[in-house]
């Protein structure tokens, strides 16, 4: 463990508070990495060199000033990890006034040292299984070897497996590693799901599957994602959408993440939480080039588009599973008006909205307009 500008910069910012005086954080060599007297910063303390070597606290008066370099009267207190010197924290001021206050500081500064510490190794597993999960869904049939480097990793090898994208549709460069951070932090605390950064804009959840076979999502798992969504927006202003894909066996999880990427599409039309499980045409028509489904809205629908009282009508028509009655009421208009709609649909379109494969055709078509990309063209 080495102390760097960074984490002397982070002791220096969190100690000062508790006093008054001057603080410096040196290095073994005496070089001061981090001081609220910014002149110092880089000079050489041979006091600190003196402290590290000898492992006890140096305490100099004004008069060490004449006979050593870079010094000023204070304390100086080795700060030790795993027992061993690792730089000396400083404290400038009359020895008297600032010795008292030497214990409480260097407390604080290992204990500093210690999370840091714990920080980096939490941070150097979350890249060894970002890097495991990427190589992981590289592979169509990872072999039993790779399987077990999973399961040095804490993951699981002997259960299901379910995937979940989160996508942060207004991050940025600058915060979308807060909205990670802030994903990861929710989610551990309330799951046992290992979350990992997904891309620039995405984080993924593995999640275990207790029961094997079991393709629905349990109620209380898509009610904690809920509940995390609903936290989300109160913290940041915007709702992140989720996709949870199916489950699967770990030697599928290839597959598992791509059609949980697939799920991902379309929940980021909808702005909203959608499950693999209930999506149907969905999933088909996602793999459709804008081309053909440009095509087929102007096969289907013709001119009707530039008609927004007809379009209005057949879409609640067949909400309504083709009641005309409540088709009229939810439009606020006479029955008769519906029929005469229908018919105008009819003659635009050349489909009778009462025929089966008509509206079949009008089902598919709406919902291809709902594609943004299809809107902007038509």
């Amino acid at each position: 463990m080495y102390l760097t500008p960074a984490l002397g910069r982070k002791i220096v910012s969190e100690v000062k508070p508790l006093l008054d005086e001057h603080l410096i954080i040196v290095d073994p060599d005496g070089i001061i990495i981090a001081s609220t007297d910014k002149d110092r910063i880089d000079s050489y303390h041979e006091g600190a060199v003196i402290a590290c070597q000898r492992k006890t606290e140096l305490i100099l008066s004004e008069a060490d000033k004449a006979n050593m370099t870079g010094v000023k009267a204070g304390i100086n207190l080795p700060i030790y990890f795993e027992g061993l010197p690792i730089g000396v924290i400083g404290i400038t001021g009359r020895p008297e006034t600032v010795a008292p206050f030497g214990s409480l500081v260097k407390k604080m500064t290992e204990l500093l040292i210690q999370e840091n510490m714990y920080f980096q190794q939490a941070e150097w597993k979350t890249r060894r299984l970002e890097a495991y999960l990427f190589d992981w869904v590289q592979q169509e049939k990872p072999d039993e070897v790779f399987l077990n480097n999973g399961r040095l990793l804490g993951i699981d090898m002997s259960s299901w497996k379910r995937c979940t994208l989160i996508h942060f549709s207004a991050s940025d460069n600058k915060s979308a590693s807060e909205f990670y951070r802030n994903t990861r932090d929710w989610l551990e605390k309330r799951t046992n799901d290992i979350v990992l950064s997904w891309g620039n804009d995405c984080c993924l959840l593995l999640h275990d599957e207790s029961k094997p076979l079991e393709t629905k999502v349990s109620a209380d798992y898509s009610c904690l994602l809920i509940r995390f969504q609903q936290d989300f927006i109160k913290r940041f202003g915007f709702l992140p959408e989720i996709a949870v894909g199916p489950p699967g066996p770990p030697e599928k999880m290839r597959h598992l993440v791509q059609k949980t990427e697939k799920t991902l599409a379309i929940a980021i039309k909808r702005a909203s939480l959608v499950l693999y499980e209930d999506l149907l045409l969905e999933l088909c028509i996602e793999d459709l080039t804008p081309a053909t489904k440009t095509a087929f809205i102007h096969r289907c629908l013709g001119e009707l588009p530039q008609h927004s009282d007809l379009l209005a009508t057949l879409n609640v028509f067949l909400a309504n599973n083709l009641h005309i009655a409540e088709t009229a009421r939810q439009l606020n208009v006479h029955i008769n008006t519906i029929h005469y709609r229908l018919s105008k649909i009819e003659a635009i379109t050349g489909h009778d909205p009462k025929q089966l494969s008509s509206q079949v055709s009008f089902y598919l078509a709406l919902l291809l307009l709902e594609d943004p990309t299809i809107l902007a063209k038509n």
